[in-house]
């Protein structure tokens, strides 16, 4: 158990530095949008549609988070989908948007709050917050895969439905050892040295308990 939790916390840990620099850049663009800047122009030039400058600031924080991920916190993963993983990453992306945006919905039309306040915990702390547990579950089965036909060829696995059921889960940095490994493992057969020994290179058999010697 123990060595299957902790890949799964260096994920988690390295994912969640990645979306708090997309979410911080997210915030600060929603709020310009909608509440517009202290001292210079209030409210801000989007303040009647929050849902839709929560969605535009959210889909900058996209492209950011994006490339966190593939480059530090799935790196060890092999992107899944048509252009590197950026198809299946947006499908995952839009689909978690809809949580935040239900949340910001419901505070504005439902409950008439109409304050920063009110938006930010709405969007950005109770919605964000289920939109990042959702996203993390995603991209780890949808996006950013295991390399389970790596690990089966090392193991002698067959590839089955279910043989890599038992296997345990790569660390950030095992993947490229164990590739490193695999290739070792392949001699190349030029590089084989035979040697052929001739028959009278062959010293006199050695005599067998009870016989006498040179009987052959």
């Amino acid at each position: 158990m123990r060595h299957r939790l902790r890949p799964l916390g260096v994920e988690a840990a390295r994912f969640s530095a990645v979306n708090v620099v997309a979410t911080v850049v997210a915030v600060v663009l929603f709020n310009v949008l909608v509440h517009g800047i202290a001292g210079i122009s209030r409210p801000g030039p989007l303040n009647g549609w929050p849902v839709t400058s929560w969605f535009l600031a959210n889909c900058v924080g996209m492209v950011i988070s994006f490339q966190g991920s593939r480059r530090y916190a799935f790196k060890h993963r092999r992107p899944s989908g048509p252009g590197g993983g950026a198809l299946n990453y947006a499908m995952v992306n839009l689909a978690s948007f809809s949580i935040p945006m239900a949340c910001l919905w419901v505070t504005r039309n439902v409950l008439d709050w109409q304050s920063a306040v009110a938006d930010n915990i709405s969007a950005n702390v109770v919605g964000a917050a289920l939109g990042m547990l959702f996203r993390f579950w995603a991209f780890r089965r949808f996006v950013f895969k295991r390399p389970k036909a790596l690990l089966q060829d090392l193991l002698g696995q067959p590839e089955a439905a279910g043989a890599s059921a038992g296997a345990p889960e790569l660390g950030p940095d095992e993947p490229e050892l164990l590739e490193h490994q695999s290739q070792q493992r392949q001699a190349d057969p030029d590089d084989v040295v035979r040697v052929t020994r001739h028959p009278r290179d062959e010293g006199p058999a050695d005599p067998v308990e009870g016989e006498p010697p040179g009987h052959r």
